[in-house]
């Protein structure tokens, strides 16, 4: 069951009958990348809250007043007269992912590096890159996961610039608590990274009291 930010529910199986049982995670972040060759297959990569919050900012537009590292790294790819190709989730080792990033030499079409990466940090650059993101087909087929049971899913959305990556976490404007949850968080954490730390504690401090009440309803 995948619980997006708006309160929708998709109930999911495993694409491969012989995949087992899809791991039962406690309700963490996650980014989900949907498959546009056709199948619709999801692939749930779960992430720490920071690359999460990082990721949605990015995608809203939201200005956080420092640089990010990603913004960072980007700026040095750059300068050092390079450009960023595509990202590409190649493996799965136990329970972690992988992800490569391809950088090209600007102005060459054969003078190309690649670096190994986490599938948060690299799809975080891809998306503020503006370039594709992949995943390996064996690995979409073999850990995808179709959706069985959903009213909103829709393939009629904007078009993604060719990012292999749809965002399927739109919220609709109704209340959700989730939604209210993923927004503490993120004043929380550019809070943070902004040092300011005393208005970090009282976005702490509420986020705790919203959970405390949701375990006790």
């Amino acid at each position: 069951m995948i619980k997006m930010r708006d309160g929708r529910h998709m109930r999911c199986v495993h694409n491969n009958p012989q995949g087992g049982h899809l791991p039962d995670y406690a309700p963490h972040p996650a980014i989900v990348l949907k498959m546009e060759d056709g199948t619709g297959l999801l692939l749930p990569i779960i992430v720490l809250e920071m690359p999460s919050v990082l990721l949605m900012a990015a995608v809203r537009n939201v200005p956080i007043a420092r640089p990010t590292m990603y913004q960072v790294v980007r700026e040095m790819i750059d300068k050092m007269g390079y450009e960023v190709r595509l990202v590409r989730v190649t493996k799965r080792v136990h329970e972690a992912y992988f992800a490569q990033l391809y950088l090209r030499k600007a102005g060459s079409e054969t003078e190309c590096v690649s670096f190994d990466l986490r599938p948060s940090d690299a799809i975080n650059i891809a998306v503020r890159c503006k370039v594709p993101i992949q995943v390996n087909k064996y690995l979409a087929y073999s850990d995808g996961m179709r959706v069985i049971e959903s009213g909103k899913l829709s393939s009629h959305g904007p078009a993604s610039d060719g990012l292999l990556f749809t965002e399927l976490d739109r919220p609709s404007g109704q209340p959700c608590v989730e939604t209210k949850e993923f927004n503490l968080v993120r004043n929380m954490l550019i809070a943070a990274v902004e040092e300011r730390y005393r208005d970090a504690a009282q976005w702490r401090d509420k986020l705790l009291q919203l959970r405390a009440r949701r375990n006790l309803a």
